[in-house]
């Protein structure tokens, strides 16, 4: 019989959640140590083959202390953990040399946990890492597990949900709740696993995480960086489940702790694992930031001290432009959130128009000091060359959202066509790379916890209406197949069709050189909710301004189908229509009629408000 379980609720310090879920067992992961005695005589100290890698090679004796040992840390050397030590059972299978290789103790649990390991060390690792992160995933996150069950758990449930999405064995439906938020917000659809066909050794794997994770932190001189990290797989697990809302409150906890304890650290003396818990925790955090902005939500914190933006005068490497970066596009889209409503109401103030002058100078010197490092560092490497066109693609569209920011007719993105471009050739480029590499896991994978080009291909889909640019960033999100954090490539493209479609339904076939009017165009889309009885089928909510920028919204719904049906047959369906002023709202009948729509995308009315005609 299935498996009944309650939600594992967001983690907390201040408290945890007390749903669980235990199968009454534990494992041990304690580190396998040598108990063999010197031989008598010997004038040495017994040797051990539990030390770290690095004391090792030194050939001097390590404290083995978890997760990097205080012989090398003390005197600032880079630990470079533990090796698997050989197991006789064969319980981890033989890694290809090209694997990354954790340096840690793992070969621990039970046969489904080491299954689940496996996965996560060989595949999920590698495409979390992405193009900057690999020394955090491949290496800091195992070495931490073999000392933390809260994190190792964690890792067994992230490992166990993608092993079953590249199995494509999960149902997928609709997040219902991302247009409640802000009607106007740029989120985007979310796809989640059906609740009956959700893993349950994932959830008992999240369930335990959780609860040692609490246990760990009754203790007041528990390391802050632990709950972070824990964080940081919860938010993972949520993305994998498709779990929007779940997914940023983990943010948001994990954000509160990080905030709290910089806060504590600025009025304190530093100590090293304030360094460690900026360098390798905090940046997922700020990402996480961006995520959490674009599905609506607003960040009610203040930046700390340590947190303030500071454009440094040149970049050490790539990982640091991509930190600036991040920082800068957050600032970016706290005011481009703040503007959203301002604009159409008309109260844009001298200090707005300020401000965007502010960001956006930040924005031009960004790059100018990116085009600074790239001249000047021979030594990128492929990846690294990578990773460099994902960075323009963001910082373009940051380029042109916060110009448009101020105005609210849609028209006034045509200028930036010549941008536009540049952001889809950029995906191209990478696109290409991709089919020169699929060996390496960042192209591979279907799962990568950075936004990276699926949302810029979406609003070059959705807000330029040069029609070739536009169907290239849509081809682009198609031949992805991906999820990044909570953008699904193949949702987006079929919403970016729809778009297209509405737009342009009033232009001359094949016009080229002619843009939709302003009063045809979309100023936002929402997925809304999803067909118990047909996955494939997704409600979509559109918005625009027929009547004016000033005058009154018009509001509607439609049905998406991703992978429609062969016996869809076309009838006269009548469907609602909100018109929305203010907090005010009235409906509206209008007649439609089925169509079939381009690439498999389609519309066929809103079937739980529409009637036969």
């Amino acid at each position: 019989m299935p498996l009944r379980r309650a939600q594992p609720a967001p983690f907390s310090r201040d408290g945890a959640s007390g749903n669980s879920i235990s199968d009454g067992r534990s494992t041990s992961i304690a580190p396998a140590r040598d108990t063999s005695k010197p031989k008598l005589g010997r004038t040495s100290k017994p040797k051990t083959r539990t030390g770290c890698s690095t004391c090792k090679i030194r050939r001097v004796k390590c404290d083995e202390a978890k997760p990097e040992c205080n012989r090398c840390t003390s005197t600032g050397r880079k630990c470079d953990g533990y090796e698997i030590p050989p197991r006789k059972n064969g319980a981890l299978a033989a890694q290809t040399a090209s694997s990354p290789q954790p340096c840690l103790e793992v070969a621990r649990g039970t046969q489904d946990e080491l299954r689940a390991l496996e996965f996560f060390h060989v595949r999920t690792a590698p495409g979390l890492s992405s193009y900057f992160d690999a020394d955090f995933w491949t290496r800091l996150v195992f070495q931490i597990s073999s000392a933390e069950p809260s994190i190792r758990h964690a890792m067994v449930a992230v490992g166990a949900l993608h092993l079953q999405r590249e199995k494509g064995t999960v149902t997928l439906s609709m997040d219902e709740k991302a247009h409640q938020r802000d009607p106007l917000a740029t989120s985007m659809p979310v796809r989640k696993p059906t609740r009956v066909h959700e893993d349950p050794f994932a959830l008992v794997q999240y369930n335990k995480a959780i609860v040692h994770l609490a246990r760990r932190l009754q203790d007041p001189t528990a390391a802050t960086e632990i709950a972070l990290l824990a964080c940081i797989l919860f938010v993972c697990i949520e993305f994998l489940r498709g779990e929007a809302e779940l997914a940023i409150n983990h943010f948001k906890s994990g954000m509160g702790i990080a905030i709290q304890s910089l806060n504590f650290q600025s009025r304190n003396l530093a100590k090293p694992a304030s360094e460690r818990l900026r360098n390798d925790t905090l940046p997922f955090f700020n990402r996480l930031e961006l995520l959490s902005t674009l599905f609506g939500n607003d960040a009610p914190w203040e930046y700390p001290v340590a947190l303030q933006f500071v454009l440094p005068e040149e970049f050490a490497n790539v990982k640091e432009a991509r930190d600036s970066l991040v920082h800068l596009m957050n600032l970016s889209l706290r005011f481009i959130r703040y503007m959203k409503y301002r604009k159409y109401d008309r109260i844009v103030l001298p200090d707005d128009l300020a401000r965007q002058q502010t960001l956006h100078q930040h924005v031009v010197e960004w790059e100018e000091k990116f085009d600074t490092l790239l001249a000047n560092d021979i030594s990128l490497t492929a990846k690294d060359l990578d990773a460099t066109k994902i960075l323009r693609v963001h910082q373009r569209v940051m380029h042109i959202w916060l110009l448009a920011s101020t105005q609210p007719e849609e028209c006034r993105t045509d200028v930036f066509t010549g941008q536009f471009e540049d952001i889809v050739s950029l995906g191209e480029a990478l696109q290409t790379e991709a089919g020169t590499c699929e060996q390496r896991q960042e192209y591979a994978t279907t799962f990568l916890f950075d936004m990276v080009i699926v949302s810029p291909m979406y609003f070059v889909a959705t807000k330029c209406r040069h029609p070739q640019i536009r169907r290239r960033a849509i081809k682009l999100l198609r031949h992805t197949k991906r999820r990044e954090s909570l953008w699904d490539s193949n949702v987006s493209a079929a919403i970016a069709e729809r778009v297209v479609a509405i737009e342009e339904q009033h232009l001359p076939p094949f016009s080229i050189n002619q843009f939709p009017e302003e009063k045809h165009r979309i100023h936002n889309s929402h997925i809304q909710s999803v067909s118990s009885e047909d996955p494939t089928k997704h409600a979509v909510t559109f918005y625009t301004k027929p009547y004016g920028i000033d005058a009154q919204w018009k509001i509607w719904q439609e049905s998406i189908f991703l992978d429609p049906p062969s016996n869809i047959k076309r009838k006269k369906k009548v469907d609602r229509y909100f018109l929305s002023t203010g907090n005010s709202s009235a409906e509206l009948s209008m007649l439609g009629e089925t169509q079939s729509m381009p690439n498999a995308a389609f519309f066929n009315g809103w079937d739980a408000c529409s009637i036969d005609a």
